[in-house]
């Protein structure tokens, strides 16, 4: 490993919930609508990976693999808080010699949650009672009324004005992680009186993810036309972050949680116990700095968000004793695909909730039921064969078995965990949708 002052600045960004498909440099209609010109400028210059797959569909879920290279269900850590065996890329880099800090406004990443372990500085912006003195009932109402006229998360320009105040003095070399969350519901519309596209956007988003069948078709058109606005203004603030970074010597890695459901299905945003791809397929773009060599400028291996952590860790050359369920997409970037193993890949909501793909097929299975896909001839996954293809379901059936095998999954079905909240945790949580 290189002495710690010529090692690059690691910079991880992250857009909760933002799909592929809306960003230009993965489709030519987003392309068409302008959606993403920063980003799409950006990714000129970097490694874009056509097929990503995370490991869970919301962020509880996809986090802990994202930020570790372990699958979530190893610990079984998703709503608990992490535990203390899980090794985050922040915990590894700062004990090789790097300053590390991270932003963002997700309650389930947050120090509550264990995320701030190996950070130098870590801004979560969690919503604050200190100073109001009200009683109980007041309380509560306060603090949902300031998650329905403030939004429930912090937005870009706020989260970029905390970064740049810490980019002035910071450390060299540096690993930051930038958690944006404006693409995350309630979608809120940027024309228009501040205020009222607040409140809209809070009841039309509670009805999308509570009541979706009641959705008119001019509600619908209205979610995903402000999706689409929330991706345009994240994307404009991502661009000013990129334009304060020294791209040179910083290694960048772009990606999300997971997607968004828009419709599919009937279904809006992330809802529980859901595996389809438009909530597992997100975007990864990887920038190495200027003197690493590239070969590979887009990649259509199918590829995991556990491999983001081997990932980085094998472009600094880091030496660690610490075993990944991901691989580093090195190879894959500079040609060598014969060196990337992998073969299937797994999604999870719990250990009795996962879906696998291999090749074409894809099945999603629970303990209820299975669900087989051919992802070649429907894309979709609007027609279930495990009927027609039983050869398949067992062949997958034996993957998932082997995969409960090595995370040393309890015998019992496991269907829910209980994480208990404080008062202004549970109103945040409410308004962006996760809790009743």
């Amino acid at each position: 490993m290189e002495s710690v002052k010529e090692l690059p600045n690691v910079l991880l960004i992250t857009i909760d919930s933002l799909r592929p498909d809306y960003l230009g440099c993965y489709s030519q209609w987003a392309k068409e609508e302008n959606l993403s010109p920063y980003i799409d400028s950006w990714s000129d210059g970097a490694v874009l990976f056509e097929n990503a797959i995370s490991q869970g569909p919301r962020t509880p879920e996809s986090f802990p693999a994202l930020l570790s290279g372990r699958y979530m269900t190893r610990y079984r850590d998703a709503f608990k808080g992490l535990s203390p065996e899980r090794k985050l890329i922040s915990y590894i880099l700062k004990k090789q010699g790097y300053f590390t800090a991270a932003f963002n406004s997700n309650p389930y990443i947050s120090r509550f949650a264990h995320y701030d372990r190996g950070f130098d500085i870590y801004i979560d912006n969690l919503f604050s009672a200190e100073g109001v003195f009200l009683g109980k009932k007041l309380l509560l109402k306060y603090l949902r009324l300031k998650a329905l006229l403030g939004q429930p998360y912090t937005k870009a320009e706020k989260v970029n004005r905390q970064v740049f105040d810490v980019l002035k003095n910071i450390e060299q070399p540096y690993f930051m992680w930038v958690h944006y969350m404006d693409v995350h519901g309630p979608y809120i519309s940027k024309s228009g009186w501040h205020l009222k596209n607040t409140v809209r956007g809070g009841i039309l988003w509670r009805k999308a993810t509570h009541t979706p069948k009641r959705l008119t078709l001019k509600e619908k058109e209205e979610l995903v036309k402000t999706y689409k606005e929330e991706v345009r203004y994240n994307d404009f603030h991502i661009g000013e972050l990129l334009s304060k970074i020294d791209q040179n010597k910083t290694l960048i890695v772009l990606t999300a949680d997971h997607g968004e459901l828009l419709g599919e299905h009937g279904l809006f945003a992330h809802v529980p116990h859901v595996l389809y791809d438009q909530l597992l397929k997100v975007p990864l773009i990887i920038k190495p700095p200027s003197d690493f060599p590239v070969k590979e400028r887009r990649i259509s291996r199918t590829v995991k968000l556990l491999d983001v952590v081997p990932t980085i860790l094998d472009s600094l050359n880091s030496n660690h004793d610490i075993e990944y369920d991901g691989e580093s997409l090195v190879p894959l970037i500079q040609g060598n695909s014969a060196n990337y193993k992998c073969d299937h890949i797994i999604s999870e909501i719990w250990t009795k909730f996962l879906s696998v793909r291999k090749g074409e097929w894809k099945l999603i299975a629970n303990y209820q039921n299975r669900k087989l896909y051919n992802l070649k001839n429907d894309p979709d996954e609007n027609h279930n064969i495990s009927g027609q293809r039983q050869d398949v379901v067992e062949e997958m059936e034996k993957i998932i078995k082997d995969h409960l095998l090595r995370i040393n999954a309890p015998l019992e079905d496991i269907e829910e965990c209980g994480f208990e909240y404080d008062e202004a945790i549970k109103a945040q949580l409410k308004a962006l949708g996760y809790m009743d």
